[in-house]
Order: structure tokens, then sequence, then C-alpha cells
């Protein structure tokens, strides 16, 4: 029997979870959408893509955890902070490397600006991951119970079991929409989800069977200070040496500065609404996770991947989930300021 416990976990214990948890971010957001399929494998994605994924959802998962609590909404604004790095960092949000923007509005890229900021980064890089972590690292129940009622009613449902599949499928076909070739999809499946497998085996050795909340393998305050300190010297760093040439003028800037404001706005004030709300544990997961799931969700998401890539779909899927993801983006933002109103 798992042994419970309450003591904190020690320095070494929440660094290496937030490795994990950094990595889970990183395959999310770039493995599935086939930006990068091999992050944890060359210097690119080691020296600027896992620090960059990994401060930015340890700083603003601590924001929601002890500021106020990780209701749905809560966690989908703070998402929406964490995909605004592709302004300053990246620059896509004004010129995206991939070709000419598809409509510009007061010199951002509209549809893009979207797509990334409010459905990508808040599901992809931030919900999910956390989501990941808790099942596999924790006993808690924190991310499951903030969800919607609706959703909630969907992981209780008798065929429950067919969600994870499904989902593993999914993100398959949206690496399918990048992926060169099925070559790379077999091999990219097969080594980051190996490096996955083996980080979660190492902790569950390493933790000898102790239980520790999310919450308590997140940072302190202390930590977290030093964590945005790192995050804003990452942030000035490779905005400096990523496409500076792009960086555009007064007015482009002025209309990313103001959605950064309605951005920071929204999250105070459902962070002011979630720390005075009671989120019902209605929902406990079983605990721990099988591996075998794990390794279920690697299988099911490698073969799609190659499979829909050996089919030449790779437009058509890439324009389902533009237009999906950017509706579905949209609805939310409405939603999330609708929360607030009732």
């Amino acid at each position: 029997m798992d042994e419970q416990i309450t003591q904190p976990p020690s320095l070494f214990t929440k660094l290496f979870s937030w490795l994990i948890l950094g990595s889970l971010s990183v395959f999310f957001a770039e493995v599935v959408s086939g930006s990068d399929m091999f992050p944890y494998f060359n210097p690119w994605g080691i020296v600027a893509i896992m620090p960059l994924y990994t401060l930015h959802i340890l700083v603003l998962a601590y924001v929601v955890f002890n500021i106020g609590k990780p209701r749905f909404y809560t966690l989908f604004i703070a998402g929406a902070i964490f995909g605004m790095y592709e302004a300053y960092i990246t620059k896509v949000l004004w010129s995206p490397s991939w070709g000419d923007p598809l409509f510009l509005f007061g010199g951002v890229a509209v549809v893009e600006s979207i797509v990334l900021v409010l459905f990508w980064h808040p599901f992809w890089a931030f919900i999910i991951p956390l989501f990941v972590a808790e099942n596999l690292l924790s006993n808690s129940n924190e991310i499951v119970n903030g969800l919607p009622d609706k959703v909630k009613r969907l992981l209780n449902a008798r065929r429950s079991y067919l969600l994870l599949p499904l989902f593993a499928f999914v993100a398959g076909v949206l690496q399918s929409g990048n992926s060169p070739s099925p070559g790379h999809s077999l091999l990219s499946g097969v080594s980051t989800l190996g490096f996955i497998i083996l980080l979660v085996v190492v902790w569950r050795v390493k933790t000898k069977g102790k239980e520790y909340t999310l919450r308590q393998l997140l940072p302190s305050k202390k930590e977290f200070h030093r964590l945005l300190f790192l995050l804003i010297v990452l942030y000035v760093t490779m905005g400096a040496v990523i496409r500076p040439e792009v960086l555009p003028g007064l007015l482009p800037q002025l209309s990313i500065w103001l959605i950064y404001a309605a951005l920071f706005v929204l999250l105070y004030l459902h962070l002011k609404r979630s720390g005075k709300a009671a989120i019902p544990q209605t929902i406990n997961l079983p605990r721990p996770v099988k591996l075998k799931k794990l390794v279920m969700f690697s299988l099911i998401f490698t073969f799609a991947s190659a499979i829909f890539t050996a089919a030449g779909v790779g437009l058509v899927i890439m324009v389902l989930m533009w237009f999906g993801g950017g509706t579905l983006g949209i609805f939310l933002l409405v939603q999330s300021i609708r929360d607030l109103l009732i």
C-alpha cells in the first residue's frame, strides 16, 4: 500500500518533477504539433525550448494554485498568457515564420494569434500537461475537479476508458499534419515518449511509493520568484536573438500590449473569483496511473501519426485544426468572460 505523507518533498524531488512537467509541456505543445519532433535530443530543444516551456508552466501554475484555485477558466486564461511568448520571443504573432499572415489587424496576425494564444497553448502547453502530470506524479485531483461539469460527467461516464485511446489518436493525427514522413513519426513517437516513460519510471523508483499532491511539487514562494526572474531573463535573451529583424514598429507592439493587459485583467478577476470559490472534489481518479496506459498512449499516438502522414492528408488536418481550434478558442474566451458575470 502506498505511503501517505504530509511532509514536503525534497528539493531534488521537486526539481525532478519539474523536469517531467516541463517535458510533458514540450511534448504536447511541440511534438504533437510537429513543430519540433525531437526536442529532447537536439541542442536548441535542450537549451531553449525546454527552459522556455518549463519556466512558463511552473510560474503560471504557481500563480493559479497559490493566488487562486485551478478552475478551468483560470487555467485557460493563464494558458493564453503562456501563448503570448509567441509575440516578443518568436515574433509569429506579428510575422508568422511559415508564411504571410492570413489577416492583419493593428499589425497583429489575427488568425494565428487566435489559434496559438486561445487554443494551442492554453490546452496543449498548459492544461493538458498539468492534468497528465497530476495523474502520473501525484495523488491529488485538483485539475480534474476544476473542469466544467460537462467534462467531469464525461470522465465519469461508463465508457470513459475510451477517452485515452481517442485522445492519443487525435494527438497522433495532429502531429501528422506537420510530420515530414512516416519514418519521422515513428522515430519521434518512440524516442520522445520513450524518454517520458523513462522519466516516470525513475520517478516512481526514487519516490518509493511516497505520494505528493501537485501543490507540494510546484514551486514555493521563494522558488517562484527565482523562476520568474529566470523567465524574464529568458524572454529578453531569446527575444533579442530570435528573428530580431521582424520586430515591428510601435503600433503592432501597442496592440500586443493591449492584449497582454486584457489577459492579465481577466486572469486577476478569475484568480479573485476562484480564490473565494470552493471546488468540490467529486472525482477521484485511481492512483497510481498504471504505466501500461502510458505505453498504450505511446503506441496509438505513434502509429496514428505514421499512418495519417503516409496518407498525405496533412493539409486537411491543419485546416481542420486551425478552424476548429480557433473557433473553440473564441468560444472559450467568451465563456471565460461570461463566467465572471454570472
